[in-house]
Order: C-alpha cells, then sequence, then structure tokens
C-alpha cells in the first residue's frame, strides 16, 4: 500500500481537484503544468483519493464520488463544509436543522437518504469523518473549511470499510499536513456584514524526522437577520478556531500524526422567520387572527389584563430575514479534539491504528413562534464526548493480484440535553390546557456504544477483470436516561431508562472491468444501515418512548469512468436503484413527536460530470444528478397515538429531483509575469420539500445561486488577492422549516443572501 506522504503530495500539488458522479478528475493550474516536464502542458491531473481506505487514482475507484481540494475551495467561495452541495450531484447540505436556532447544526442527505433531526439521540443518515476520524453528531456538523487539504463525498451506502451511519453515503474532509520546511501563509477577507476573517498556518520543522504545523482562523460578521422589536441579529458569525499538528517519523517504515482542535462560537440564533399563522386541530375556536384572544397557560411569565394576549397576522413580516421573536437568541459551541495514526509498513501489509477522542458543549434555542409573546420557545444545552479506535491491516497479495484491506473498530459516546420547552395551545379563555401543552423541563442522556469488524478485498481475475467483495459485522448499542417533567405543575411526563442493541451484518459484491488505460466500467450491489433508537421527545407520558429497529439501503450502481483527448475531457457516469426498508420517518409535529419505521421505499437516478479542458487557458466543468424517490408502503410500524403525515404520493424530504451545477474559468498572464483568473460557478436545484408532510408553506420552489470570482496571483505566486460575490441573483431560498399543527405556526429559515468580499494572502 502507498505510504500517506508520497501520493498525498501529488495530490495537493494538482490544487484544483474536481472528482465525478462516478470518479473525480482536476484542473491543475497552467503555471504548475508548465512545470511537470513529465506531463502534457494542457491536461487533467490525475487525483488520488482515499474512498475504499487506501490511496488509488480515483478514476480506477470504482465508487461514486466528488472531491474538491483546497484551492478549488477556496476558488468557489466554499468557507464552511456544507457549502460543496452546491458543486456535487445528488445531495443536500444544510445548517439550521429545523427545530434547532442553531447556525452550526447540519442536515445532510445524499440521494434522499439522512437524517433532518439534530437531537442528541438521533443518529445522522450520512457519515462525516475528518482525518479518518467519525463525527458522531450533526450538532456542529457546519464545520468551518480551514485548512482543508481535500473535502470526498461518497454517494451511496458505505456499509463495508465506513459502517457506522453511513447508510446515504460519507463526507471525508482532510486537513493539511506538516511540512518538513519553514513556510506558512496568513490571509484575511474583508465584505458584506461588517465581515473580517483573519486565517493563517505556519510549518515548523523540529528535526530531521518531526514537523510541526500550527494552523488558526478567526471569522467575524454581523448578522444577516435582525429582530425587529429588540434590535438584535441572528445569523452573524464570531468563531475561535485553532489546530496543531505533529508529524513524526521514527523510522523509514513508521509514521505518527499527533492532532488537536479547537473551535469556540459565541454567536446568535440562526435566522427564523414565521411563514403563517393558522388554526389549532382539535379546538373549535378559529385561528390566531384578528379580535382572536389567545389563552395562555400560567406561568409563562406573561402578564394582561384577563391572561389574554393577541396573535394576529401584523407578526407576519414582509422579509425573510426579520423576526418579532424575543426569545433567547444563543447559538454557543465549544468543538474539540485529539487523535494519534500511526502507520506501520511492514513490506506487503501495513498496520494502521487511529485512536481520537472529541467532545463538544453546545447551547442554542430559538424562538419558535417569532412573536413578542412566550408562546412556542425552546433551550438546549448539550455536552457529549467520544471515543472511538480502529485498527486496519491491508495490502497487496498472490503477485499483487488481490488489493485488500481489514480491520476492526470500536466507539463509545455519551451525550445529555438538558433544556426546556415554553409551549401553549391557543384556547379559549376558560378552557383547561391539555396534559401535552404546559411548559418541560427536560434532561436527556444517552450513552451508545459500537463495536465493527469489517474487510474488503478486490482481486485481479485477469489482467482487465476483476472482483471485489467485502462485509462488515457491526453491533450498536444504547442506554437512554429521561427525566422530563413539566414546568408550570411539577408533574412527571417521563423518568424511564430504556436500552436496546441491533446487530447489522452489511455485505458488498462488485465487478470492475478496465476496457482501456482510460475507460473503466463497474457495476456493485452494496447494504448500508442506520442504528435503531428509542423517542426521546415525550410530550404527554412514558408510553410515547417508543423503540424503532435500524433502517437499511441496498443499492445496485453501475458508472463508467473515462478520459478522453490525452485527458483534456473526462466523462463520467453512474446510475443507481437503492431498496429503502424500513425508513426511519422522523414527524415533528405536536401534539406527538415520534420516530417510526412507518414506511419503505425506492430511489433511482443517475448522475454526470464532464469536465474539458481545451487551452491552457480554459477549463469547464459540468455535474447533473437526476433522482427519483417514492415510498412504496406508508403506515406500518406506528405505535398507538402516532400519525404519519404521509401518503404513497408523498415526496421524500431533501430530495431534489434536479441537482446540476456547472463552472467556467479562464486564466490569463499578464506581461508583468502575474496572472489574473476569473471563475463563475452555477448551481440549480428543483423543488425541495424541506418537511416530511410536504406543506406548502416549507417547500421550496426550484432555484439557482450563482457566484464569480476575479483573483490575482504575483508574478513569485507569494502574493494572491481576489474580489468574489456569493449568490449574486440575491435568491431568497429555504434551508429548513417546520410546521406544527399543535400550534397552528409554521416556520423557516433561509440562506444567506447576496455577499460581496475581498480577500488577500501571502505565503511565506
Amino acid at each position: 500500500m502507498p505510504r500517506n506522504g508520497n501520493i498525498s503530495g501529488r495530490l495537493r500539488a494538482g490544487g484544483l481537484l474536481i472528482c465525478a458522479a462516478a470518479g473525480a478528475q482536476a484542473f491543475a493550474s497552467p503555471a504548475l503544468a508548465a512545470g511537470q516536464a513529465q506531463a502534457p502542458a494542457v491536461q487533467i491531473e490525475e487525483v488520488v483519493v482515499t474512498a475504499r481506505r487506501r490511496e488509488e487514482r480515483l478514476q480506477d475507484t470504482p465508487v461514486a464520488v466528488t472531491a474538491l481540494a483546497g484551492e478549488a475551495l477556496e476558488s468557489r467561495g466554499v468557507e464552511s463544509v456544507d457549502q460543496i452541495a452546491k458543486f456535487a450531484p445528488s445531495i443536500r447540505f444544510d445548517g439550521a436543522a429545523a427545530l434547532s436556532g442553531g447556525n452550526y447544526n447540519a442536515t445532510v442527505f445524499i440521494r434522499g437518504v439522512g437524517q433532518n433531526d439534530f437531537a442528541i439521540f438521533s443518529d445522522p443518515g450520512v457519515g462525516v469523518y475528518v482525518d479518518g476520524v467519525y463525527y458522531a453528531r450533526s450538532i456542529g456538523g457546519t464545520l468551518d473549511a480551514f485548512d482543508v487539504s481535500r473535502i470526498e463525498v461518497l454517494r451511496g451506502p458505505q456499509g463495508t470499510l465506513f459502517g457506522k451511519n453511513t447508510i446515504g453515503g460519507a463526507v471525508l474532509i482532510t486537513t493539511e499536513q506538516p511540512k518538513n520546511a519553514f513556510g506558512g501563509e496568513i490571509g484575511g477577507v474583508t465584505g458584506s456584514y461588517d465581515r473580517l476573517d483573519v486565517k493563517g498556518h505556519v510549518d515548523i520543522p523540529l528535526g530531521q524526522k518531526v514537523s510541526a504545523r500550527l494552523s488558526a482562523a478567526r471569522l467575524t460578521r454581523d448578522g444577516y437577520g435582525e429582530r425587529l422589536t429588540t434590535g438584535d441579529d441572528l445569523g452573524d458569525r464570531d468563531a475561535t478556531a485553532m489546530r496543531a499538528q505533529l508529524l513524526w517519523e521514527p523510522s523509514d517504515t513508521v509514521t505518527v500524526n499527533l492532532s488537536a482542535d479547537y473551535t469556540r462560537a459565541r454567536e446568535h440564533s440562526a435566522p427564523q422567520k414565521l411563514l403563517a399563522i393558522g388554526a389549532v386541530p382539535g379546538f373549535a375556536i378559529g385561528p390566531f387572527m384578528g379580535n382572536f384572544n389567545t389563552y395562555v397557560a400560567p406561568g409563562l411569565g406573561i402578564t394582561a389584563p384577563n391572561g389574554a394576549k393577541s396573535l394576529n397576522p401584523s407578526f407576519l413580516t414582509d422579509s425573510p430575514f426579520t423576526t418579532y421573536g424575543t426569545g433567547p437568541n444563543v447559538n454557543d459551541l465549544d468543538l474539540w479534539g485529539g487523535s494519534a495514526t500511526v502507520s506501520w509498513d511492514l513490506g506487503e501489509v501495513t498496520f494502521k491504528s487511529i485512536t481520537a477522542v472529541r467532545g463538544l458543549t453546545a447551547t442554542f434555542a430559538r424562538d419558535g413562534d417569532n412573536t413578542p409573546f412566550t408562546f412556542r420557545e425552546t433551550f438546549n444545552h448539550d455536552v457529549q464526548a467520544q471515543y472511538s479506535q480502529e485498527f486496519q491491516l491491508g495490502g497487496e497479495s498472490f503477485g499483487d493480484r488481490l488489493t485488500w484491506v481489514t480491520g476492526a473498530y470500536v466507539f463509545r459516546e455519551r451525550g445529555t440535553d438538558s433544556g426546556y420547552a415554553k409551549l401553549a395551545l391557543g384556547l379559549a379563555p376558560g378552557v383547561s390546557p391539555p396534559p401535552y401543552s404546559p411548559s418541560a423541563a427536560v434532561y436527556t442522556k444517552v450513552t451508545s456504544t459500537t463495536y465493527a469488524l469489517f474487510a474488503q478485498g478486490s482481486l485481479a481475475l485477469t489482467d482487465q477483470l476483476s472482483a471485489t467483495v467485502g462485509a462488515r459485522y457491526n453491533r450498536d448499542e444504547k442506554d437512554y436516561v429521561l427525566d422530563h417533567r413539566r414546568i408550570r405543575d411539577g408533574g412527571v411526563i417521563a423518568q424511564v431508562s430504556p436500552s436496546g442493541s441491533w446487530n447489522s451484518f452489511t455485505p458488498k459484491v462488485g465487478l470492475e472491468f478496465k476496457a482501456t488505460p482510460d475507460v473503466l466500467l463497474y457495476a456493485s450491489v452494496g447494504k448500508g444501515f442506520k442504528s435503531g433508537g428509542f423517542n426521546a421527545r415525550p410530550l404527554n407520558d412514558a408510553s410515547e418512548v417508543t423503540e424503532y429497529q435500524p433502517e437499511t439501503l441496498l443499492t445496485y450502481e453501475a458508472g463508467a469512468k473515462t478520459a478522453w483527448l490525452n485527458r483534456r475531457l473526462i466523462l463520467n457516469v453512474a446510475g443507481y436503484f437503492s431498496d429503502y426498508q424500513d425508513i426511519q420517518v422522523t414527524v415533528n409535529q405536536t401534539p406527538r413527536n415520534f420516530v417510526a419505521n412507518a414506511a419503505a421505499g425506492e430511489v433511482k437516478g443517475l448522475e454526470v460530470e464532464l469536465q474539458a479542458r481545451p487551452t491552457a487557458s480554459w477549463s469547464f466543468n459540468f455535474g447533473g444528478g437526476y433522482m427519483d424517490a417514492k415510498y412504496t408502503e406508508v403506515g406500518s410500524g406506528l405505535a398507538a397515538g402516532q400519525v404519519l403525515p404521509i401518503t404513497l404520493a408523498t415526496h421524500f424530504i431533501k430530495a431534489p429531483k434536479w441537482t446540476l451545477n456547472s463552472g467556467i474559468e479562464y486564466g490569463h498572464d499578464l506581461s508583468s509575469g502575474g496572472r489574473l483568473t476569473a471563475r463563475v460557478d452555477w448551481t440549480h436545484y428543483s423543488t425541495v420539500y424541506n418537511d416530511v408532510a410536504n406543506d406548502p408553506d416549507l417547500t421550496q420552489p426550484a432555484y439557482d445561486l450563482f457566484g464569480a470570482r476575479l483573483a490575482y496571483a504575483s508574478p513569485d505566486q507569494l502574493w494572491q488577492a481576489a474580489l468574489f460575490g456569493l449568490n449574486l441573483s440575491d435568491e431568497r431560498y429555504m434551508v429548513s422549516g417546520n410546521a406544527s399543527s399543535g400550534f397552528g405556526l409554521k416556520e423557516a429559515s433561509f440562506g444567506r443572501p447576496r455577499e460581496w468580499g475581498l480577500s488577500l494572502s501571502r505565503k511565506f
């Protein structure tokens, strides 16, 4: 197996990487390409990734992947990991998860499979890995893309090599590694909303065999949302991030990588928008409009004559970025971690150990009614810690005809959520509130343990034909502690400690045919799963703390990776069909919030990506994904009192039929020796359904996003300045939303409006 430093170095030298639906390609900068005597001056450069737990040319990798390197992320204006979705097919990666109020709470869906809930007891459907370490929580999942070497998006179930909760796919983030020569870079960005970002890194050799890298970022920006009642802003940035890495090579065969990171954010809540005020089903009291007075239960801190307040349409503002909310406005995060990766080259076999600890403390809140009244308000304080240990053993056998990797994985996590929900249903004065309406104090603890064994190998049957077989056995164990009480009367909602365990076996088989050196055809069948759990949002009593089982996805995929015209043109295609069983349908509609294995479905689609480099100055990329996701069964797996708001005609959440992207880049060498580079990017999404019930007010119609960048590099390549713009058409689009029939309210969060920026950096 290749050692980390060698191929990674060649990968990073390519700079701009764009990997296709079934593979990946790169555009090298013309200045760099000209300096490589052994390569043609105009050619799409080779790309190496780790989609199969080993470094290999992605054009030889029978996996559907999109990858972007550090320079490509910069040229496209990718400031946080969620923005990669604009440049890859069949993926939605949104921050500001519904019901949370947190800017950094991620919801990731690939090919219609993911998780829309941020809660500490809900597992993501797409795994996020940083330098091989699994990030278990969606809280804090919208990471800043600073000092990143590359990001890979693996589409489809990765149940063999990655395993835990990668039923939809995996996002692999690789940070820059220490260099053995002193050097670094410092840069700053200013722009819209009084933006001021400062980022930098430095490589420090500490001896012949030891080198260190220190990197840091300070990110500040005013919010793009505003509370009209108080004047507070929403959606601001106020974060500091640091990372320290140490590379030690005690011998020619052993490499040790140590890493520690810390992120601190002290921000305001994500912008929320009140979309509609309507009637409460079950109560013949009419809508919350006009002269109707809403009865507010005692103890919610609202005083008025006769205990009444009016809730009327005047709170529906015209702008998606303004609100009349007055509740807690906090979005704090402390995210930290450390890891040790040891690689030992034993000749034909390589041993690798990845040991990691991670933790977070997050406090976030939302004013769910977006009015001056305390009608629907949530507050969360979450603390989480995790430990993981992975051992890998891999190599090449039988005269290099068999390439294989096997390993064992252990993961342990403990998370707690302490908070409250202030809730009041609209009732006529004098009508007693039902048992599920009062405010609640919430304490939830989840302890999760995972054990896994995995193996995968590819055997060359002939010089052109090879077969891949892999499997993973996984066991998940979870223990819950719930102590949920009513604030109003001190009554107990639930005091229970359920526990469960679930086993899974996820195999994969595939065939690969290398028709020519530039054409790879492949077909595979693979299975993925997402762990089971318990409903931990009871609103009435402990009977609502029901168990749900793992969901599974069996995907059939076929693809082609092709290069033409001496690698000036690359066209990659992948088609898939997925059988989705025991879907964990998440329903967040008061009076019952629950997860149930209440549906089955099918997802089929086609992904195409094209790269072209006709000259040394011009490059072009296009990516497109078509997805047809539908339910084939609904209504099964429901407990008493659970009502499913979907039918066979309901659309999948976060699964747009079309995801398209394209970019054009032009570089021009100046007579002074400097270089100007201009780039324009376009992203298109068809209709996106932001809630499981497909509420029309929460449905985002098709929309387009445009970005542009003009950059100048000095003749010595040490200085770079760039002027850029994001969302140039000032599109108004929803990224999350919630409709509650129990409260007659609908709310949503919107993406950032048009912004401009100016950056300046200097290498040393």
